[in-house]
């Protein structure tokens, strides 16, 4: 009976550290898939499922060079993380007995499934912005399942009573307000990247010359003006009002973090890990309001637009691992 636990236990503790394994690489393909954006590269393999007529892992390294190792990269990383997905999920149904858990190891495994074909489709019809969008919208959402796996399988959360001594019902709400409006603040940016509307207003902090733009034919002028200074396309108004709800989306999640986290401060018996994981999330947005900042001023620079892009998709990691947190273990439920 002894040998068995200590098997059992062996188990968990390696399903544990694959799902971890699952959240950072997923945040990895995040990244590579933003470098692929970011150098606009993604048809540099015009051909999919296979590289080039290659299987793919069977595509000679000698020949990913330019554009066609990020695209390749990006689908090699894509299918490890696939990989990995369909390994977990049939782990977690025979090693955990959380009927919950077990259902959404199958339904991320659906996922990453869906996200390889959406990714095949921007590629067979040449990046059509609606599949485009999708594709990085799934991303954010396979993510997010991902932590919640992650977090269900934990040993914080295998230890955790519906009599912990911290009230956390009053950060709820602010918790739910983050994590929705970084995951819609993700989805304009997408939004934005995929209509060529990331320098759509190209001055920052200002926006085509104003503080409160008026979306007006004198804007646009101006606008078009800055850009043919700098050499760039002219932009239609709306990627300029695409643009600008990304701002305003910025703004509101800046918001909407403050809260939260004056509200965490405030409290004179606040969880430590919660409390440590609020002073990395002001970090980080601070760090992402600088790199939006000098994506503009560096005209998109790939490596800083991508950053951008991954650090976004950290913030809303840790906003779902703290509404995680928050959530009272009933809530959770075990069956």
């Amino acid at each position: 009976m002894g040998g068995k636990n200590f098997q059992k236990r062996t188990s968990i503790i390696w399903v544990r550290r694959l799902s971890k394994l699952l959240v950072l690489s997923t945040l990895l393909l995040i990244f590579a898939g933003a470098l692929v954006k970011s150098h606009e590269v993604g048809l540099s393999v015009p051909d999919w499922p296979t590289s080039y007529g290659y299987q793919m892992f069977a595509f000679p390294l000698s020949d990913m060079i330019g554009g066609i190792f990020y695209e390749h990269g990006h689908r090699m990383i894509a299918a490890i993380v696939g990989l990995l997905t369909l390994i977990l999920a049939f782990l977690i149904y025979h090693t955990d007995d959380q009927l919950w858990l077990k259902k959404t190891g199958f339904f991320a495994l659906g996922l990453v499934i869906a996200q390889g074909l959406l990714g095949g489709l921007t590629v067979l019809f040449f990046l059509p912005v609606p599949v485009s969008v999708m594709h990085a919208l799934l991303a954010q959402t396979f993510f997010m399942v991902t932590i919640l796996i992650a977090y269900g399988l934990s040993d914080e959360r295998a230890h955790r009573t519906i009599d912990d001594k911290v009230d956390h019902a009053g950060l709820k709400i602010p918790a739910y307000w983050v994590t929705g409006l970084v995951y819609v603040q993700l989805i304009i940016g997408a939004l934005m990247r995929h209509t060529q509307s990331g320098l759509a207003i190209p001055d920052f902090p200002l926006a085509g010359g104003y503080l409160l733009p008026p979306f007006n034919e004198t804007m646009l002028n101006t606008v078009h003006a800055m850009q043919f200074d700098l050499d760039l396309p002219f932009v239609s108004m709306s990627q300029v009002v695409v643009h600008f709800l990304h701002r305003l989306g910025g703004v509101s999640v800046a918001i909407a973090i403050g809260w939260l986290s004056w509200k965490i401060y405030q409290m004179k018996d606040s969880d430590n890990r919660i409390y440590r994981q609020t002073v990395l999330l002001d970090m980080l947005l601070l760090l992402q309001i600088t790199l939006g900042a000098f994506t503009i001023w560096s005209l998109k620079e790939p490596l800083i637009t991508s950053i951008h892009v991954v650090n976004g998709a950290t913030i809303l990691g840790l906003s779902m691992l703290m509404v995680l947190r928050i959530l009272p273990v009933r809530l959770q439920g075990n069956n």
